[in-house]
């Protein structure tokens, strides 16, 4: 006589409530299909604006791409179940012209005068550095958290002799059953709205605190 649960499901030979386990396996073994094995590329988040900062007075900044210090140039991995690489994750455009169109959006945003490349004698140059942008899935028990972690540092230069670096560094977590390949893009859009929110924010105190001054012919 077959043995039962005593909710009368079946159990399997070993003792194993198959019903009980059945999201978790279904899970799994999506991990392990050929999805896992294909390269992703991802669309990159609109650079947007979502600091909702002001004081900027019409200043004038140079907010020119960041500069690449990464040690590679994919932006993610696919794993498996056993936390094993299995694809890599590129991003549809340049990173670095990215970063840098996103920072000139936000201080644009919050009153500055922004251009890639400026000829103001007095103007700051904003040049960015970017040191990591990496997307990875973390696997728990019946999810995978996509992970995204940003690392740059700001560089804030005038030409009266302000001199000032900030490295920062940021995570960007999204929870995911199925589809994961969408969920890349908004774990890094977490992360990064959370990077302008930071950079903005100490660059608007920074140059509030020291204004600018005449620049000597």
């Amino acid at each position: 006589m077959k043995k039962r649960n005593m909710d009368g499901s079946s159990l399997h030979p070993f003792g194993v409530n198959l019903t009980r386990w059945l999201p978790l396996l279904v899970l799994v073994g999506g991990l392990n299909g050929g999805c896992a094995f294909g390269d992703l590329t991802i669309q990159m988040p609109q650079p947007g604006t979502t600091t909702g900062y002001s004081g900027g007075n019409e200043r004038v900044l140079i907010v020119p791409a960041f500069v690449d210090k990464r040690a590679e140039h994919r932006i993610g991995m696919k794993k498996n179940n056993y936390n094993m690489d299995t694809a890599n994750v590129f991003a549809n455009q340049n990173v670095n012209e990215w970063l840098g169109s996103r920072l000139g959006n936000e201080l644009r945003s919050a009153g500055f005068v922004v251009n890639p490349q400026g000829d103001n004698p007095n103007a700051a140059k904003i040049q960015g550095f970017t040191h990591q942008l990496f997307i990875e899935p973390v696997i728990q028990w019946t999810t995978v958290d996509l992970e995204s972690d940003i690392s740059v540092l700001i560089r804030v230069s005038r030409p009266d002799g302000l001199e000032a670096e900030r490295r920062y560094f940021v995570k960007g977590l999204e929870q995911a059953l199925f589809g994961l390949d969408d969920t890349y893009a908004t774990s890094l859009r977490k992360s990064s709205d959370d990077l302008m929110k930071r950079v903005v924010a100490d660059i608007i105190n920074l140059l509030n605190r020291f204004p600018e001054t005449s620049v000597r012919p």
